[in-house]
């Protein structure tokens, strides 16, 4: 048997494969999303219990809370886990530590805790990384008047769904109570289901795919973030993890040990950019986020924005999943990030931060979260 038909490795982006059989995604890695804060009397454990759950690039999970100083959450970057391969000025880690505040805020106002958020209260970060210095201080303060987001309701369901889509065109109204949700200073979300071009669109994700995953630098930095099997899963709940039967096999026939899993021509490769392309192909809606400029604080207000279309795709029953290749900064895929923004047309001061298929599918299982324990400073 060939041995491409053991595998069916998704891996784009931070993808969570779970098959039936062995190697079963362990039940401690989604304990997160099982009773956030329950057990918690702090009002901000609570609230960052459920932050947890954000999406982040990778699923890197890249963010440090501090609470050592009463009523207050200093949040930071965690430096450890960033994508400078990929995301070469971290832009794609803040967006992911925006959505984390988003959640955070959510959840402070459901417990009737007003959150009040200085964002990067040391100044910005440079334009080409980040530093030890915080991206926002929230400190909480019960307030009876503080009225819950009825968008958080969601927050248990929300998903990213990298599997290929039915063909419902999600409709105008809907697409409008997207647009609504995302609305955050400077941020704007457009959307297509005109089939000129979500056909080229469609054609422009493909040829991102291509790029990053045959790149040696990019697909490598994936590759090292990717946790194979229950046992790695569970060690570290972050990153690309890959569990169920076929990873199993692959394990036992050396197909996605470290040296394997870096091989742009190798079985998880090819099998992403294959996983990818038929994604892409059944995709009848795309969306995109833009801001006014590229600042720092737009990087984070756009993290937020997602994470409110993220719960509202959620609320009306839609699939949803970025496809970030074409907006990454590293040079090979320098032309087609000026084409997907000629596409948009989006031109500087403005930038495109998230760029997102739409459609309708099966809600996939949860992906794996760390222990409040591992995020949280005291």
């Amino acid at each position: 048997m060939k041995r491409r038909s053991f595998m069916r490795v998704l891996v784009a982006g931070g993808a969570t494969l779970a098959l039936s059989g062995c190697d079963t995604m362990p039940a401690s890695a989604i304990a997160p999303w099982v009773s956030p804060g329950a057990t918690e009397s702090d009002p901000r454990l609570r609230a960052l219990s459920w932050a947890l759950l954000a999406p982040s690039a990778h699923n890197l999970q890249s963010w440090v809370a501090d609470i050592r100083e009463p009523g207050l959450i200093r949040l930071t970057v965690d430096l450890q886990r960033l994508l400078p391969a990929t995301d070469p000025p971290h832009r794609q880690v803040l967006i992911g530590c925006g959505a984390f505040l988003e959640l955070l805020c959510q959840a402070a106002a459901q417990q009737g805790q007003r959150a009040d958020v200085t964002l990067l209260p040391e100044g910005e970060y440079a334009a080409g990384g980040v530093d030890a210095r915080p991206f926002a201080v929230v400190r909480l303060s019960a307030d009876p008047g503080v009225s819950p987001d009825p968008l958080f309701a969601a927050a248990p369901l929300r998903r990213t769904n990298r599997e290929p889509y039915g063909a419902q065109v999600p409709d105008a109204q809907v697409l409008a109570r997207l647009a609504g949700a995302a609305r955050r200073p400077g941020i704007t979300l457009h959307t297509s289901t005109d089939a000129a071009r979500v056909a080229r669109l469609r054609e422009l994700a493909i040829a991102g795919y291509r790029v990053e995953f045959s790149d040696p630098a990019a697909w490598g930095e994936s590759a090292e973030v990717m946790r194979v099997g229950a046992a790695a899963v569970a060690a570290e709940p972050s990153g690309i993890a890959l569990t169920g039967t076929m990873a199993w096999f692959g394990r036992q026939l050396g197909l996605l040990d470290a040296a394997a899993l870096r091989k742009t021509d190798g079985v998880a490769a090819r099998t992403a950019i294959d996983s990818s392309v038929k994604a892409a192909q059944n995709t009848p809606a795309w969306a995109w986020l833009s801001s006014a400029d590229n600042s720092r604080r737009s990087q984070i207000e756009a993290g937020r924005a997602y994470l409110r279309v993220d719960l509202a795709a959620a609320q009306l029953g839609l699939a949803i999943h970025p496809n970030s290749q074409v907006l990454q900064e590293f040079e090979a895929m320098r032309a087609l990030y000026d084409r997907f923004h000629a596409e948009v047309g989006v031109a500087q001061p403005g930038r495109v931060q998230m760029f997102v298929r739409l459609g309708y599918a099966a809600r996939p299982d949860p992906s794996p979260r760390r222990a409040l324990g591992q995020v949280v400073r005291v």
